[in-house]
């Protein structure tokens, strides 16, 4: 399989020992410290390629002009230098998973610092050499999106990361502070990635916390339930994820709303510098790592170096319990086929065993259920953080004039309702152009109204869109602000509409096309 021809690629590349731990772990020096401000390490080998993972945020967030600036030198640089991968490029900074040879890697990082020093200068660029060559990417895809983590946190409503009082920790110092007691740490993670792998604290040392969440905007709300803020009081709040760019929005959050609320007060914030990836590589024995890091990325999974196989399993199976084949309930602990919960709502990936594929594939297709629906957990229904509320706050406090913030992000976080505002549609659209572009996979949106000047009769870009349900029209506004859709080349704007739910007198016009008045003034 991929992933185990790429662990003995990663085993047999040379690397540097710092020696053992207290507990007898090898620490690899390689492995463990970040490259940010420092020069980048020459290639471990030369044969096969290399990955590039890496992220990095921007505060003050970017120019449109900006963000097209990057996105053009990116590609120039991906062109000179043979890089291939996925990468999200938003405003508020990059994220990418990238492949390359390994000299065409080094000048493409070291092309992007010299491009904008400041801010690639303290990009930590986790290089991997030695990459079996049918792994590389075969095209370069980059995506504009409006959040680089999909915590629903874009725009106004997103925690500074200036102000976050969080604190860095590298991997041995993070393996360390595992053994502390009066700490606990949480795996920032979707809970289909836990399934199969995860951080076990040292008895006496941290208590393990899991949200047990679908996707990433779930985290805001589990963090701000009264059990979870609880369990936080007076700890040390250690996090970790697959790379780390999860964790620098969820510990701004917390950090955000420790500073916000008085009764929510812990003992500090940590979390790993470059997440599982670096602590893996510090820790190739395991550490306190127990199962397979699930990867985003053609590898699939990544496990501890010098652990065999049959140890992970063993692990696997005790540790992570929820670790089986959705069909036959045996213990089984990879994600082949791409099979997803058929919960229309949900849609994570499950396990399927080899010895059931067949029947998932089949008769039991569209009738399986991931760990989380099979139990009724939800977390949807949750309420989130008055984010806004706390911004406000936070900045009154400091004696900062937030009224032009503050504004903008009322406006922003409009009271849900089943009707939605689209803005900047281009002229020349159609209603079903519009419904198809808002309702996804669901095909669940219906009317459409378009919203004409009252004196002079033009359209000039907006419309209103009814669904069916509430739910449905949190699941449009949720896709829109992580990927705004795109209308003939236009960018458009969605937000709840409650004014038009309230009031019919509001209502727009109805037809395929946008209105065109037959003379001024008259539609």
């Amino acid at each position: 399989p991929r992933a185990n021809a790429l662990d003995r690629a990663f085993a047999n590349r040379s690397s540097r020992t710092m020696g053992r731990n207290t507990e007898g772990e090898k620490i690899v020096e390689a492995g463990a410290r970040s490259v940010a401000y420092k020069p980048l390490p020459p290639p471990t080998t030369t044969e096969g390629i290399t990955q590039i993972l890496f992220y990095q945020y921007v505060e003050p967030v970017w120019s449109a002009r900006r963000q097209k600036q990057a996105i053009a030198e990116f590609h120039r640089l991906a062109r000179e230098n043979d890089v291939t991968g996925r990468g999200r490029i938003a405003l508020e900074g990059v994220n990418c998973t990238l492949t390359a040879p390994p000299a065409g890697a080094r000048r493409f990082c070291q092309g992007l610092r010299d491009w904008d020093p400041d801010l690639f200068n303290d990009t930590d660029f986790k290089l991997t050499d030695g990459v079996p060559a049918e792994t590389k990417f075969k095209a370069l895809t980059l995506k504009n999106t409006q959040e680089l983590v999909a915590y629903g946190l874009g725009g106004e409503r997103a925690p500074l990361l200036k102000q976050n009082t969080a604190k860095h920790l590298e991997a041995d110092e993070y393996h360390e502070m595992l053994g502390n007691k009066d700490t606990v740490v949480i795996d920032v993670r979707n809970y289909y990635e836990t399934c199969i792998g995860r951080i076990e604290p040292p008895k006496g040392g941290a208590e393990f916390l899991d949200p047990m969440m679908r996707n990433s905007r779930e985290f805001p709300k589990w963090l701000n339930a009264p059990e979870t803020k609880e369990k936080l009081k007076g700890k040390k709040v250690m996090m970790y994820c697959t790379g780390g760019i999860r964790c620098e929005r969820a510990t701004a959050l917390l950090s955000q709303m420790e500073r916000a609320e008085d009764e929510l007060q812990t003992q500090g914030i940590y979390h790993v510098r470059g997440g599982i990836d670096r602590y893996l590589k510090t820790f190739p024995e395991g550490g306190y790592w127990k199962g397979r890091n699930y990867l985003f990325d053609l590898r699939g999974e990544q496990k501890p170096e010098e652990k065999p196989d049959e140890v992970v399993n063993t692990e696997t199976a005790d540790v992570c319990k929820d670790s089986y084949c959705c069909v036959c309930k045996d213990h089984y602990a990879l994600y082949k086929g791409k099979h997803v919960c058929s919960n229309k709502e949900c849609k994570v990936p499950v396990i399927v065993c080899d010895r059931c594929r067949k029947k998932a594939e089949t008769e039991l297709k569209g009738q399986l259920l991931c760990q989380l629906c099979e139990r009724g957990h939800d977390l949807r229904a949750l309420p989130l953080p008055d984010l806004v509320g706390q911004k406000r706050k936070l900045a009154l406090a400091q004696g900062s004039d937030v009224n032009g913030a503050a504004k903008r992000a009322a406006k922003r976080d409009l009271e849900p309702a089943r009707w939605v505002h689209v803005g900047k549609l281009p002229l020349t659209i159609t209603a079903d152009q519009v419904r198809a572009a808002l309702a996804g996979n669901d095909r669940r949106a219906g009317n459409v109204e378009w919203i004409a000047d009252r004196d002079t009769g033009f359209f000039y870009g907006s419309a209103y869109v009814e669904f069916p349900t509430l739910e449905d029209a949190r699941r449009a506004v949720e896709r829109a602000r992580e990927a705004p859709p795109r209308l003939r080349g236009r960018l458009s704007r969605v937000n709840f509409a409650p004014a038009r739910a309230k009031d019919p007198a509001r209502a727009g016009r109805v037809g395929d096309r946008p209105p065109i008045p037959i003379a001024p003034g008259r539609a």
